[in-house]
């Protein structure tokens, strides 16, 4: 798509303590577009708490030129945990975050679209480049909002803030729908497949956006589409006689297995409407009654290990680290925050044992199945720590800070 000027845009934008290296088409991809310093208190290191091992897995994340962490899952779930611990007073996440950034404001609507397809895996799709971020309508790609938002949060960026909202607007306007009208994983595969994880992308992204909306009558209809992307996803992918997450819908046909990460996919995609709808909604109790249902499921089929199985209910399969710890950073929230009751700290103590146990000395992060929901419905389980994918370091990194707090 081609993109129009919104020189006007970012000189409204860039008011306050916002500079725009974009105007003043600066070389340096460091330009100041999100300093972080204005709502931010340094309060120095890693919480004393946080295990050595896991003090080194998110060193070992900022020794990543962050020109390389890119705005897909992979890179977004990773500057995700680096903010989880700078609200805690981490400068030096928070400043990773802001370079990351930074960077790709100032560099990626510069990129044709076959250098901006070499920066991430997984589908090609339609890329965006109306607003000052350039991205495409790959739906994980659509997650970039998240740590985006945090970012926001901390220092009130303008341009951060228009991020989140064009990103909600393209899942209203552009992005494609599945026959249930469930978000499409991307511009070519929504008639195959779809998995919860689209759930989790579309719900929290409108749910940001309707945040940010200080009309009404704007905010509803993001909380609409929220809770509708949320609503089917649950209705579709929730088997409530089994007490556990599908893998998702094949050709229409619900999935004969179920995955690890699918139930850390639903309970992420709880979450991401909950942290933002008002408790007095009707829907709250609704979506918080699932995520009780989607604990009290991991609760049954934790192993002895504190793991969940590759395939949740197939003891045959391996032990798996990423879905117990979305599962587990989201029940640690959901009883910190009143969601459901304060039932799960031995399941979570557990599961956090064998997080611990899963990162070794050199902060290096095994046990990890390293295919998706795919390779996963076709019983394909042995693709375990196959390749690094940053995605999965950043779920350890959100359930560290979730299981670290005092």
């Amino acid at each position: 798509m081609e993109r129009r000027n919104f020189a006007g845009l970012l000189l409204s934008l860039t008011a306050g303590t916002v500079l725009s290296p974009l105007l003043a088409k600066s070389s340096a991809a460091e330009a100041a577009i999100f300093s972080p310093d204005v709502f931010f208190e340094d309060k120095g290191l890693l919480p004393a708490n946080l295990p050595e091992n896991i003090k080194q897995l998110i060193s070992n994340v900022q020794q990543q030129e962050y020109k390389s962490v890119n705005t897909d899952w992979d890179g977004t779930i990773q500057i995700e945990g680096l903010l989880r611990f700078a609200k805690l007073g981490y400068k030096e996440g928070l400043d990773y975050a802001s370079q990351w950034f930074n960077y790709h404001v100032e560099n990626d609507n510069k990129l044709t679209d076959e250098e901006y397809y070499k920066q991430y895996d997984g589908p090609h799709a339609r890329i965006l480049r109306d607003g000052p971020l350039a991205f495409v309508i790959y739906s994980a790609n659509l997650g970039v909002s998240f740590p985006v938002h945090e970012l926001y949060k901390l220092n009130n960026s303008k341009i951060a803030r228009q991020v989140c909202m064009d990103v909600a607007d393209a899942i209203l306007h552009y992005a494609g729908r599945d026959r249930f009208g469930m978000l499409a994983h991307d511009d070519f595969n929504y008639a195959a497949f779809a998995i919860p994880d689209t759930a989790y992308w579309a719900a929290r992204a409108n749910a940001i956006a309707a945040s940010l909306s200080s009309n009404k009558g704007v905010a509803d209809i993001y909380w609409k589409q929220s809770i509708y992307q949320l609503d089917q996803g649950i209705k579709y992918f929730f088997d409530n006689e089994k007490g556990l997450v599908r893998t998702g819908l094949f050709k229409g046909e619900p999935a004969k297995t179920y995955w690890c990460r699918s139930q850390g996919w639903l309970i992420w995609a709880i979450a991401g409407l909950l942290r933002y709808l008002p408790v007095a909604h009707p829907y709250f109790k609704k979506a918080a009654a699932t995520m009780k249902l989607i604990a009290d499921g991991a609760v049954k089929y934790q192993t002895n290990s504190g793991a969940l199985h590759v395939l949740v209910d197939d003891p045959s399969t391996p032990e798996e680290v990423t879905g117990m710890a979305m599962v587990l950073s989201v029940v640690k929230e959901g009883m910190r925050k009143g969601w459901i009751p304060k039932d799960y700290n031995d399941f979570c103590n557990k599961g956090w044992d064998y997080i611990r146990k899963s990162v070794d000395e050199k902060g290096n992060l095994h046990n990890v199945y390293t295919g998706w929901a795919v390779t996963a419905e076709e019983k394909k389980v042995d693709l375990m720590d196959k390749n690094f994918r940053g995605f999965a370091v950043g779920i350890i990194i959100v359930a560290a800070d979730e299981m670290t707090r005092e």
